[in-house]
């Protein structure tokens, strides 16, 4: 997503330096490449710690060795900057940002993809009205704050809503969703064969999760319908890595599934995405309503765009229920309520109501998730009309 930002600013006519750690580039010392030709976007890779997500203690050295690895990077980079641009990890990243910005005399914007103080709400991580909570609210105040703040921008219309609390009087959190990143639609005898070769037979209906397993998704309604409906035609699959998968697996191993026994896969290659997202019947997608504003997974556009319907354990007012009932391209089930999933994967049965939905989500796709349209919109705003 960055990356085509950074190009489209390039295109432009503006000058464009990322910072970013080595994380699993390797290498010793700074990593330097121009991405796209000679006058393309700078990437300068620091050195930083990379323990990964073992641990919680290993995620804090690795945040803690990017801040200090991107002190000096910001007051000496060059050429001196007209904006700033703030991304949300490692957490707090704007309040570096834009103390730096006031040193180098530029102006700072945020793209958002975490709220944080909110995050560590959904985590469980601190009280909501607690001492740390408010200190937190005010870091993340100071972070957005100040006159020459351009922008801060989220993913989402319930992000933004989130990030109104952190901008102050007077000013507002905008937000552009994000778009497909597969480049392509697979061919109908690619998505057959690729069915066929995961023994999934014509006549079922496979309900397929592909992405993160994190905190912030929850998965026991949509196992114990498929469950209750593997005598059905219903098999589930699930694709992807994260802090759940472990939960997902466990659960998939209880019980009787019959011939239906969920397919468990790890991620796929980005040109294998196409065929991989067209081979379910139905998407899964999640959220915990405890983390709605916080976070906005993106999966939903390569899903829509691949024209297959969604069927969503969540709130109705996150983005992506919105997203899901204003298009009509699938179903939006709170959680806790396993019967509305059963009736949902029931009604997905039907070929022609998933081809009436995956028409719907195409054309929303189309209209809102739009690279095309997208992309500048992002680009437009985080420059905050500063001149070439």
């Amino acid at each position: 997503m960055l990356e085509a930002v950074a190009t489209e600013l390039v295109r432009r006519g503006h000058t464009v330096t990322v910072l970013a750690a080595t994380g699993g580039y390797g290498g010793s010392g700074d990593a330097v490449e121009t991405l796209g030709g000679e006058k393309g976007v700078r990437v300068r890779r620091m050195k930083a710690l990379s323990f990964g997500r073992a641990s919680k203690l290993a995620k804090l050295l690795d945040y803690a060795s990017y801040y200090v690895a991107m002190v000096p990077r910001l007051l000496m980079v060059g050429p001196r900057p007209d904006v700033m641009v703030a991304l949300t990890t490692p957490p707090f990243l704007s309040v570096l940002v834009r103390v730096a910005s006031r040193l180098r005399g530029a102006r700072h914007a945020h793209w958002v993809m975490d709220v944080y103080p909110d995050v560590m709400l959904g985590h469980g991580m601190i009280r909501e009205g607690g001492l740390m909570h408010r200190l937190l609210g005010v870091v993340a105040r100071f972070g957005f704050g100040g006159r020459r703040s351009v922008a801060v921008l989220g993913l989402g219309p319930d992000m933004a809503e989130k990030l109104a609390a952190y901008c102050g009087a007077g000013r507002k959190a905008e937000w552009v969703a994000l778009w497909e990143t597969a480049g392509r639609k697979a061919g109908e005898g690619e998505t057959e064969a690729l069915r066929k070769a995961r023994g999934w037979g014509e006549g079922e209906t496979v309900f397929l999760y592909s992405g993160n397993m994190g905190l912030g998704h929850c998965f026991g309604d949509v196992i114990a319908a498929g469950r209750r409906l593997s005598g059905e035609g219903v098999r589930l699959a699930f694709f992807g890595r994260g802090g759940r998968r472990r939960e997902v697996e466990m659960a998939v191993k209880e019980g009787d599934w019959g011939v239906a026994v969920p397919v468990m896969g790890d991620y796929v290659a980005q040109e294998e995405l196409p065929a991989h997202l067209a081979s379910g019947d139905v998407h899964l997608a999640s959220l915990d309503p405890r983390w709605d504003g916080t976070m906005v997974p993106s999966k939903l556009q390569g899903i829509f765009f691949s024209g297959r319907p969604v069927l969503f354990t969540g709130s109705a007012t996150s983005s992506i229920g919105r997203w899901i009932l204003e298009s009509g391209a699938g179903w939006v089930c709170a959680p806790g309520d396993e019967e509305a999933h059963v009736a949902a994967m029931r009604e997905a049965r039907d070929p022609g109501v998933r081809a009436r939905m995956g028409a719907a989500a195409r054309a929303y796709a189309e209209r809102h998730f739009n690279r095309a349209i997208n992309v500048p919109r992002v680009a437009e705003i985080l420059t905050g009309g500063v001149e070439r």
